[in-house]
């Protein structure tokens, strides 16, 4: 049941969208220097939450893999 569980959070993130932000470069001054901030805040964000993710997925399948041995013996 782990097993699975983790599959499916595996392939949810493998199969996620990648919405990345641009900024819009166009208008320059103040507000190009705030719309790039904004992107690059909003895409370090996102690789944070991936990183989180990724940990989550390796320490579940870790301890599913210590339960599995344990319960064998």
């Amino acid at each position: 049941m782990v097993a699975i569980t983790l599959l499916f959070l595996f392939f949810s993130l493998m199969t996620a969208p990648s919405l990345t932000a641009y900024a819009n470069n166009v208008t320059g001054g103040a507000r190009g220097y705030e719309e790039r901030s904004a992107a690059e805040k909003h895409t370090r964000s996102r690789f944070r939450r991936l990183e989180w993710a990724s940990l989550v997925l390796i320490l579940a399948a870790g301890g599913g893999a210590i339960y599995w041995v344990v319960r064998r013996k």
